[in-house]
């Protein structure tokens, strides 16, 4: 949950950005070649904590190990008075070549 929270927050500050790693046991140098490779969206969701696990399923979908989210909004569609929220990430991987180079 830290994770999550640091990474929203980061959304909203001007610093470098550290991806969540979704990939247990990288060694420093392959935490230091992680590169965008790609950016991925979720429109349904009702928390964070679904935002989180819906990053998670696609990134590793896709073979990342890692997210970040740039955008977040809230919306109420229809009339059940739920809220949604849709929100944007990049998803990250490995470059290889720096990191076993």
């Amino acid at each position: 949950m830290k994770n999550l929270v640091n990474d929203i927050i980061s959304i909203f500050s001007p610093h470098a950005i550290q991806p969540v790693v979704i990939r247990t046991g990288l060694s420093p140098r392959e935490l230091a070649a992680l590169q965008p490779m790609g950016i991925t969206s979720v429109s349904w969701v009702t928390s964070m904590e679904e935002l989180n696990d819906a990053f998670v399923k696609k990134a590793l979908d896709a073979g990342a190990v890692g997210y970040h989210i740039i955008d977040v909004e809230s919306h109420k569609p229809g009339n059940d008075g739920q809220y949604l929220l849709a929100a944007r990430a990049t998803l990250y991987h490995i470059n290889d070549k720096v990191a076993h180079g």
